[in-house]
């Protein structure tokens, strides 16, 4: 029962809007490392993207037929967070041998790395999350968050904000800066005269999140930081989801698509469903809108593939 409903939760993260223009498909992080798992995740409850986490040396077999079945979804541009001491060169090989486009993200520190990726994977944000890089009592609520506003995780020394912040603030054009209680001292947070601070308690919301999604964040990050092999498994499984949480006309759909082996064009679906057009056009932009489906033009019409398996 308990397995049950950590699926459940899983399953819903997978759910959860998506932005569209992402500039990679999947992002791999050392299992073990919380706080790059926490960048990792942070963006991917704001993208939909997928993470996978491996152990540094090479990938384990949950790792490489996760990836193995990304691949075969079409997915193709793939971002490692961390240097070679994090995941190995020999990781990186194997992701290429697979078939991934890979480029890497690793600074000499953690401090360097955050807000590397901040800038290569946030546009204009807006905003910023510090956390402390030096402890990892605060990540839980860091990523809460990251996931709720949309800002970039960046992580600070409680006694000063690493230059290597201080830039990525500027470039990245930041206006509001939060940062968790206790991370950084009174004359730390004289280095962020200018930004609109605000100082969040830790479990504190702020806006653009509700307690359920909160929720199912933490418990997500609880399963990969703490339990990085069970997460594993689970995001393993997480691409089967239950047939229920589909409408009867949009299971008609998703099945129409399993049928022909997952994949199809949409001018087609009309006469295997017997919904008419616009019906049909309605019920495939809400499969896309939840991650389901994803959707490219194809001549006239456009090619449908599903994105998620159903039991």
């Amino acid at each position: 029962m308990r397995l049950r409903v950590l699926l459940a939760l899983l399953a819903a993260l997978a759910l959860l809007p998506q932005v569209s223009a992402a500039p990679a498909d999947v992002v791999l992080v050392r299992s073990d490392i919380p706080h790059e798992f926490a960048i990792a995740l942070a963006y991917s409850q704001s993208t939909g993207i997928p993470v996978v986490a491996t152990p540094p040396e090479r990938l384990s077999r949950d790792a490489e037929e996760m990836l193995a079945g990304y691949i075969e979804m079409g997915y193709r541009r793939l971002v490692i967070i961390g240097g070679e001491e994090a995941v190995s060169r020999e990781v990186q090989r194997q992701v290429d041998a697979m078939g991934y486009i890979t480029r890497r993200i690793g600074e000499a520190d953690r401090y360097g790395t955050a807000a590397t990726f901040a800038r290569e994977f946030y546009s204009s944000p807006g905003g910023a999350v510090l956390v402390s890089g030096e402890g990892s009592s605060s990540l839980l609520t860091a990523v809460r968050l990251s996931s709720a506003t949309g800002y970039p995780i960046l992580y600070v020394r409680r006694s000063g904000v690493p230059p290597a912040v201080l830039e990525a603030l500027k470039s990245l054009k930041v206006r509001r800066v939060l940062v968790i209680e206790g991370d950084l001292t009174e004359e730390a947070l004289k280095q962020l005269a200018g930004y609109e601070l605000r100082v969040v308690r830790r479990g504190e919301e702020v806006g653009g999140g509700d307690a359920t999604k909160a929720s199912r964040l933490l418990a997500a990050f609880v399963l990969g930081a703490a339990s990085a092999a069970l997460a594993m498994r689970l995001r393993r499984r997480r691409q089967r989801l239950p047939a229920e949480i589909l409408s009867e006309d949009e299971l008609a759909v998703v099945r129409a698509m399993m049928e022909k082996g997952g994949r199809i064009t949409q001018d087609v679906l009309p006469e295997i469903t017997g919904f008419s057009r616009p019906k049909v056009s309605r019920i495939v932009k809400e499969l896309v809108e939840r991650g389901i489906i994803e959707k490219v033009p194809r001549g006239r019409t456009h090619e449908l593939a599903l994105r998620r398996q159903f039991d």
